[in-house]
């Protein structure tokens, strides 16, 4: 083997296959991932015929010919249709000889069959990129001992690219440590390996295509005309997928570039481009994005482009389009970036700036300017345009605020409809729901409605629909069946004459409301023994939702199809959804998603961590009080109480004691029942003084979830099986690969004692082996996903 060069285990094991099993094995990969090098290892000592495609007298060997292997380099240079012909008949016609072809390019369709007749392995960019085992062993070759902080700073800045991690070697070699300067100096040779080894080999309108699609992280062929003003963008698309591996395609029509090349492309366009032609390349990106309404990536690149009017234009554009929406958080930069002097002269960013501020929570923020806008609406009289716009953007601040509840709401939306009827205001579009599955808990907590629903569906019904406009299509029908149904009343009439109200929602109304109705469809379902058809219902929606592009739904969705996971026992799939999706963001409130830190503490609390669920739930708290949820507070105190009961802290009591005091003054039932058999020995232990009707109302519904889900937040390790302190200390050791003897070393204990400790660790988590122990740690996390 090379001195200097390293394969991986797991290329070794694939080359050796193909040796023994294949015929033809091709690497595709860009230059510096160490095609040629790792080959030559691997075929060291073998009889080898050794060709490059670039060669000016480059030809074929004949079958005839003494040669077992040939390796062939540089195969994206091989251009005449009879020499992949006859490549294509060596292959078919010497089924003794092994061929390993060396491709900047993919595969080309010619060797497909071979591939899908697994004549043929393929070895890509992925597979050749080092991991910590393999910069380590790389850099003990050049003599360089590093700590792991360094190896993962390595890692980190070169992703795993070989070449970095060669450079980055030699580099430390003489003993010098790692720092920025390295780094530094690192990319500068990379890039200048880049630039002489590949892209001053293509043409001038290449290289030109090249740069001006570099600043964009993904683009479609639209774009690419767009912003390169090449009509002949596709036919230069088709050339790079089919002869470099540079290029990458996300699906069948959106594409980016491999990102160490695109950031060898940005330094490139930096020397190439003046910084007028780079605001010019960007204010086109911005321009397709503007087009397409999607304004987050518009507003990314004029503001990259320095272009401010134009990101003010775009947000004022946004609140109006979208203010029920908001699409705040991720605007929120760009809001809070714009000059004060320009949100006072807009009656639509101010109302954007007090929503946004509320959902901050900076509720004094938030009134500030609404104070603004009611200055703003003050100083036009009722015949002018902007005072008009003023007022309306009042009235949905109004209606909206989360920190106004839901109290003055029956004056306010009887009011704000005998202006909508006199032609007064004209009021944006609303989100109910907040993206939620749920109208009773959505954008605002309407509980105090459900304690005279009927009477308010009957007075309230024609004013809110005609506020709220397509956003209140099925409103009211949806949000008087999710109030009985919060009740514990059988909803299954109710839902029976909503359901076909969905394709009116469809056509005439919000996909919020949509998620609503199937929302509650799917509760029901739920509640009633029927988790299957609950995840049914939401994976159609989910499915639906993401071929229409409405993604801000999915994220509540897939929590919600994590609690029906849970309910049914498929813990794996409940943490694979924690693992990927999950917030996991305890330093930072985002209100908006509130669902999701509910169902991030359920997986918690069922994986034994009620110390991690705990944490989870702490930043809700200030936030329930100041906008009046009340559902939300009964879940908060809820699994709280079962957090705190599953750590015998006897403050469970009181924070039990506080859901059920709010229930019950709601006539609240599924909103507690719904933990079944996770709170159900928390209320027959709680002497709690309240409504004995109720109780006995809830006991019964709590009792019937525990019956149809027997193991609901039940932990997985029961309480006798918890790991104690020193326990958990040396599964971290046994997770890193430490034996016992280092295990007592680092511990200071005995080794009888750590053999002890290990013994007793690998009966609690249920597994004989220590690997398999390992694995248990992680899908329990108890240990890092890293380990």
């Amino acid at each position: 083997m090379q001195e200097n060069i390293i394969v991986k285990p797991s290329v070794e094991k694939q080359v050796d296959r193909f040796l023994r099993q294949g015929r033809a094995l091709f690497f595709s990969a860009p230059c510096g991932f160490g095609k040629t090098a790792v080959a030559e290892a691997l075929l060291s000592g073998r009889e080898v015929l050794r060709l490059s495609a670039d060669s000016a007298d480059f030809s074929l060997p004949s079958a005839e010919a003494d040669w077992q292997i040939l390796l062939l380099d540089d195969l994206q240079d091989m251009q005449e249709e009879q020499d992949w012909n006859a490549l294509c008949e060596l292959i078919r016609t010497c089924p003794e000889r092994r061929f390993v072809l060396l491709s900047r390019g993919a595969p080309p369709g010619c060797l497909m069959a071979f591939q899908y007749t697994g004549l043929m392995t393929v070895l890509e960019a992925d597979d050749l990129l080092f991991d910590a085992d393999d910069v380590r062993r790389l850099l003990r070759l050049y003599g360089v001992e590093a700590a792991d902080s360094e190896i993962d700073g390595i890692l980190r800045e070169s992703v795993g690219y070989p070449l970095g991690v060669a450079i980055t070697a030699r580099c430390m070699s003489p003993g010098k440590p790692w720092t920025p300067e390295l780094v530094a100096r690192v990319f500068r040779e990379v890039f200048l390996y880049f630039e002489t080894a590949i892209y001053r080999r293509f043409d001038l309108p290449v290289r030109r295509f090249l740069l001006e699609l570099a600043p964009f992280e993904s683009f479609d062929l639209e774009m690419a005309r767009m912003v390169s003003g090449d009509p002949r963008a596709g036919n230069l698309l088709d050339w790079l997928l089919r002869y470099t591996t540079m290029f990458r395609c996300d699906d069948r029509q959106h594409y980016h570039f491999w990102s160490g090349f695109r950031e060898f492309l940005l330094w490139e366009m930096e020397r190439e481009y003046t910084e007028e032609k780079r605001r010019a390349l960007l204010s086109r990106g911005g321009l397709y994005y503007e087009l397409k309404e999607d304004y987050a990536h518009a507003l990314e690149c004029y503001t990259s482009g320095g272009d401010h009017s134009k990101v003010s234009e775009l947000l004022v554009r946004n609140a109006e389009l979208h203010p029920g929406m908001g699409h705040y958080a991720e605007m929120e930069k760009y809001y809070r970036s714009l000059p004060e002097a320009e949100i006072l002269a807009s009656p639509s960013l101010m109302q954007g700036v007090s929503m946004l501020c509320a959902l901050a929570m900076d509720y004094a923020g938030s009134e500030r300017w609404y104070g603004e806008l009611q200055k703003f609406a003050e100083r036009y009289g009722r015949q002018d345009a902007a005072g008009k716009q003023a007022r309306s953007r009042l009235a949905w601040l109004d209606i909206s605020l989360p920190q106004r509840g839901v109290n003055g709401l029956t004056e306010t939306i009887p009011a704000v409809f005998r202006l909508l009827m006199n032609k007064e205001v004209t009021l944006p579009s609303f989100s109910v729901t907040s993206a939620l599955p749920s109208i009773m808990n959505g954008g605002k907590d309407f509980s105090p409605w459900s304690k005279k629903d009927d009477l308010l569906y009957k007075t309230l019904r024609i004013p809110v629909e005609a506020v709220l406009g397509r956003d209140g299509v099925g409103l009211a029908d949806c949000a008087i069946a999710e109030s009985k149904f919060e009740k514990g009343e059988d909803v299954a009439g109710r839902m029976l004459s909503l359901l076909p109200q969905l394709n009116e929602v469809r056509n005439r109304g919000a996909p919020d409301m949509e998620f609503a109705i199937s929302g509650l469809l799917a509760r029901s379902q739920l509640a009633n023994g029927q988790p299957a058809d609950a995840r049914r219902t939401i994976e159609v929606l989910r499915e639906c939702f993401a071929e229409r592009g409405l993604t801000r739904f999915l994220p509540n969705m897939d929590a919600m199809l994590c609690r029906i996971d849970m309910h049914i026992g498929d813990l794996d799939a409940a943490d694979a959804w924690y693992r990927e999706k999950a917030p996991r963001e305890p330093t930072h409130l985002n209100v908006m998603r509130r669902y999701q830190y509910l169902t991030q503490a359920m997986v918690e609390l069922a994986d034994g961590r009620p110390d991690a669920a705990l944490l989870t739930l702490a930043p809700l708290e200030p936030y329930i009080p100041n906008c009046a949820r009340i559902i939300d507070g009964i879940h908060l105190n809820v699994l709280t109480a079962i957090a705190l009961y599953r750590k015998k802290d006897e403050r469970w009591c009181e924070r039990l004691t506080v859901a059920l005091d709010a229930a019950a003054e709601y006539r609240f039932i599924r909103t507690v029942s719904v933990y079944g058999t996770a709170v159900l020995p928390l209320l027959e232990a709680l002497d709690w003084d309240g409504n004995k009707a109720w109780r006995k109302r809830l006991m019964a519904a709590v009792r019937t979830q525990a019956a149809f889900y027997p193991h609901f937040l039940e932990p997985r390790l029961a309480p006798g099986e918890e790991l104690t302190p020193t326990e958990l200390q040396i599964l971290h050791l046994l997770c890193a690969d430490k034996s016992n003897a280092e295990i007592a070393q680092i511990m200071d204990v005995k080794l009888p004692t750590v053999k002890t400790h290990v013994s007793h660790i690998l009966e609690k988590l249920d597994v004989k082996r220590r690997a398999e122990a390992k694995t248990a740690a992680k899908k329990l996390h108890l240990v890092p996903e890293e380990l």
